[in-house]
């Protein structure tokens, strides 16, 4: 299996939409989608990441990077990490891995002092992961506005 961590575009909505549905209740609207993709491609702060099976074309796992300026201590940026999904049949077989070895790259071009993720309770299997990544696990707070 060979894997290529590249920047999302637009003409990979289709295969996008479904797989990040593995993180959602419905399918997003293709048009929204699609500007908000242009908007983050805009940022030059936001990496929409996939990782693409260029053996048969499958989007296999995304994630976005955003980061974001802090004003504490030495005021280095944080990277935030959100929409981490891996496609099922893709788990356990390196792809979340290089989509943050990839991403934290790119964060640390960008000077972050630290990443930071939220993932909900219920997804043992993924914080199994982060664990097993490095990422330690601190108690945050979450307010749906």
């Amino acid at each position: 299996m060979n894997i290529r961590y590249r920047k999302a575009t637009i003409e990979d909505i289709p295969k996008l939409n479904p797989l990040l549905r593995q993180l959602s209740d419905s399918l997003a609207d293709p048009a929204v989608m699609a500007q908000k993709m242009e908007k983050l491609d805009r940022n030059e702060d936001c990496f929409l990441l996939v990782a693409e099976n260029t053996e048969n074309g499958d989007l296999c796992g995304s994630l976005l990077g955003v980061a974001f300026e802090d004003i504490c201590g030495d005021c280095k940026p944080i990277l935030l990490v959100e929409n981490v999904v891996t496609d099922e049949a893709y788990r356990g077989r390196g792809v979340g891995r290089g989509m943050f070895a990839f991403i934290e790259d790119w964060g640390r071009e960008k000077e972050c002092h630290y990443c930071i993720l939220v993932s909900g309770l219920n997804r043992t299997g993924a914080h199994k992961f982060y664990d097993a990544i490095g990422y330690s696990e601190v108690k945050g707070f979450k307010k749906y506005l």
